[in-house]
């Protein structure tokens, strides 16, 4: 056989360094798209920003954060985790405080102090219009302890769900259904 095969299927990965190793794609895919949109805003759009490394930066952490948190939810629940994938960016879209004041939204909206977007778009505007205080890191660490959270997800749950999402697959499978 092929010398590089020999050596990537000699040693059986572990779950923890498959699920990490697997994420390293889509983060960088992520990093990649945060980049280049971020670069786009600053250079073809001339969006004007109080801090331009800052509005990078905040860029990168929520393309990781994110990125980490979709590919948790679907490497943890498998077709549940692409469900709830769907209904965190619903919740998010309608009730972040990007579209709408969070203040003029109904009390089912006070769930926003824990949507990742929330704290992303408080940094996002930090950065562009210029802050007093500890508005923007307030808002980078709240946003950066999402990635703890699916840290959480991802290398303790995850584990012990394995097998029971596997054996629900096969039952999945073979209904023919799917």
């Amino acid at each position: 056989g092929h010398p590089l095969r020999a050596t990537l299927t000699a040693k059986p990965v572990g779950l923890a360094a498959g699920y990490l190793g697997r994420y390293q794609i889509f983060g960088t895919i992520a990093l990649a798209q945060a980049t280049l949109v971020g670069l786009g805003d600053l250079y073809f759009l001339k969006v004007q920003h109080a801090h331009p490394l800052q509005f990078m930066a905040t860029l990168w952490l929520t393309a990781v954060v994110f990125s980490l948190l979709m590919y948790t939810f679907i490497a943890t629940f498998g077709n549940a985790g692409k469900a709830l994938g769907v209904l965190l960016l619903v919740l998010q879209i309608s009730g972040a405080g990007g579209a709408f004041p969070l203040a003029i939204l109904p009390s089912f909206f006070s769930v926003s102090p824990f949507l990742p977007a929330t704290h992303a778009i408080t940094a996002l505007r930090a950065s562009i219009a210029g802050y007093a205080g500890h508005e923007y890191a307030d808002a980078m660490w709240f946003l950066a302890s999402f990635i703890l959270f699916a840290a959480f997800l991802g290398l303790a749950l995850r584990p012990l769900l394995v097998r029971k999402n596997r054996r629900m697959v096969e039952k999945l499978e073979s209904t023919k259904l799917l």
